[in-house]
């Protein structure tokens, strides 16, 4: 027993790190990539690098789910959510007060909020039917389609400027003297694979061998795990000056998990939820996404004061839940 868990947390720590080297070739490869899709760092950050950093939740979630572990999934899908905004963007802010732009809080900020109500609505019975996991799915294609085309009006002579700016900011040479690009951006999203099925079964064996309440792994290691890599792009990117790519990457990724992975997840199987998602996780996914939305609407930035109060807001329901269900 003790050898298997031994096994497991190596495997966790190894999926980890693979999850993050995923994350830091997919971020460094970020202007390149927009430079040969044509659009902004900004729709790239949403776009793609929201997805592929979010890949893992889908594994680790479908993974756990087609083992019977359901309340994992679930804690992956909202934990992340918390824990996102939480520490993304609170620690983010903590380092560098974060600019806001106003497309973003239009744009996605508003929509994130009204995803995260209509999770809250749509569980009020206490299940997620297929119906309204294919409906999950299907929202986020005008979405997509929305970031994309509103990214790639912005005049070229602007784009050019901006993509130069913030070259000059990152330091892309990655692997030796090899450029990062797509070749990079592909390497990244091959570790996020592997790295994603590596702590998705020893996710599983954690909950079998410690005896665990299976909500409390998938909301505390279950979420934080793939989480990381977002995190750690956020504040990468806010230490090198792109303030808006910890909101612009927490938005997407939210929006991301919400429609997408639960959305998957629904349609595998029907969710069932006890009371415990509908009296209080689910409650403080949607209170920490609307706070969110106050700050980035309210002064244009987000404050060190704003950031210090989401993480602490983020701690103190993680001890809150470590309390009940241990």
């Amino acid at each position: 027993m003790l050898f298997e868990i031994y096994i497991a947390v190596l495997a966790t720590i190894f999926g980890i790190i693979l999850i993050t080297k995923g994350s830091d070739l997919s971020t460094d490869s970020l202007i390149p990539v927009a430079k040969r899709l044509g659009t902004t760092h900004v729709a790239v950050a949403l776009v793609i690098v929201s997805i592929v950093i979010s890949l893992p939740e889908i594994f680790v979630s479908l993974y756990a789910v087609l083992l019977g572990h359901m309340n994992i999934s679930l804690g992956v899908v909202i934990g992340s959510i918390i824990c996102n905004i939480g520490l993304m963007v609170g620690l983010s802010a903590l380092i560098k007060p974060l600019k806001v732009n106003k497309k973003i809080v239009l744009r996605d900020g508003i929509f994130a909020v009204s995803v995260s109500i209509m999770v809250l609505v749509l569980s009020a019975d206490a299940k997620i039917t297929r119906a309204e996991g294919a409906a999950f799915v299907l929202m986020f294609i005008p979405y997509l389609v929305n970031v994309w085309e509103s990214e790639k009006d912005k005049h070229k002579e602007a784009l050019q400027k901006e993509l130069k700016e913030i070259e000059t900011e990152l330091d892309l040479v990655i692997l030796g003297r090899a450029k990062a690009g797509i070749f990079t951006f592909v390497m990244g999203i091959s570790a996020l694979l592997l790295g994603s099925f590596i702590f998705s079964w020893s996710l599983v064996q954690i909950a079998n061998f410690s005896g665990l309440s299976d909500l409390l792994i998938g909301l505390t290691i279950g979420a934080i795990g793939p989480s990381i890599p977002n995190i750690a792009s956020a504040i990468q990117g806010t230490i090198k000056g792109i303030e808006d790519i910890a909101i612009s990457e927490t938005l997407g990724s939210d929006i991301f998990t919400l429609l997408i992975t639960l959305g998957i997840l629904s349609l595998v199987q029907p969710l069932e939820l006890s009371l415990g998602w509908l009296r209080f996780d689910i409650p403080i996914m949607v209170f920490m996404s609307i706070t969110l939305l106050f700050f980035m609407i309210s002064r244009r930035y987000i404050s060190r004061l704003e950031g210090g109060f989401l993480v602490f807001f983020y701690f103190g329901t993680l001890i809150i839940n470590i309390i009940i269900h241990t």
